[in-house]
């Protein structure tokens, strides 16, 4: 029995598993499933050694080594039609920890027809190197917290609160991932706010805005690396938010381990926010 799942799916969304379909196709061999290589730039001086500037991870490359079984020109050809070179896919890794997505290009599908058990590589390159789980973590923060849930029964002298009141309104978001990561808040306005500003209690970092709110608004703030945004939904139109950033604002992202928000504002039970984000790894 495998202990991972491996499969990929192209732009069309048609699946291609490649590890349980043994009939037609055998994985031999797939490397970029762990760490992806590090730049690290330095720069010489006066003294021993040289001095550190800046690093960054690399691109991913996934590459899968099959042999082919069954009808092999049939099947080979098959992988033609699933994955035509520059063309956009997802592939998707399973084992007992992880269960995780990266997005890539095909950059090369080839092998050598003239031998007896012939072989097909297909190599993907990934410009994002961090792999993205399948769970979106999502959490709620608010001064009123709902506290009412179905199904119910109350019994006499013993009431269930529908809501509770905080004086300081916290959230926690553990980020069980091997890096920090971005995150996508989408606050609802139910009512006239000003002032309003999310602190990242640990580093101090906050995101706030010089602008007035009234109900029925919705801001969407994205700190995801390459997706970074801030705008207002008020009555189907899309205002840019980023002229109104009070200064000193930072695009503010999930550190390994418990990071906890809170906010203020001119009326802070008009506000409600969700925070979605997903955890992001090195390797599986």
């Amino acid at each position: 029995m495998q202990w991972f799942t491996l499969k990929i799916v192209n732009t069309a969304g048609e699946i291609f598993e490649l590890t349980h379909n043994t009939t037609n196709y055998v994985v031999k061999r797939i490397s970029g499933l762990t760490r992806p290589t590090t730049n690290v730039n330095v720069s010489s001086g006066a003294n021993d050694g040289t001095y550190y500037n800046s690093s960054k991870l690399q691109q991913r490359n996934i590459v899968i080594d099959l042999v082919l079984r069954g009808d092999i020109e049939t099947n080979r050809q098959r992988l033609y039609r699933i994955f035509p070179l520059k063309t956009a896919c997802t592939v998707y890794f399973r084992n007992h920890n992880r269960d995780v997505q990266i997005n890539g290009y095909v950059e090369i599908l080839d092998g050598d027809l003239f031998v007896d058990r012939e072989e097909i590589q297909i190599s993907i390159i990934c410009p994002q190197p961090y792999f993205e789980s399948l769970h979106t973590i999502y959490t709620e923060l608010s001064k009123i917290v709902r506290m009412f849930e179905f199904p119910f029964s109350i019994q006499v002298g013993e009431p269930i609160p529908f809501s509770e009141i905080r004086n300081l309104p916290l959230c926690s978001i553990l980020n069980n991932g091997d890096t920090e990561c971005g995150l996508i808040l989408t606050i609802a306005i139910s009512g006239e706010v000003q002032d309003l500003r999310i602190y990242h209690t640990a580093t101090s970092q906050f995101i706030g805005f010089d602008y007035s709110f009234q109900a029925g608004d919705q801001i969407i703030i994205n700190t995801l690396a390459g997706q970074k945004k801030m705008i207002l939904m008020r009555d189907d139109e899309e205002i840019n938010l980023l002229n109104y950033m009070q200064p000193d604002s930072s695009w503010f992202r999930l550190a390994i381990g418990i990071n906890n928000f809170t906010f203020t504002a001119s009326n802070q039970d008009f506000i409600r926010i969700l925070f979605a984000t997903t955890e992001l790894f090195g390797g599986v």
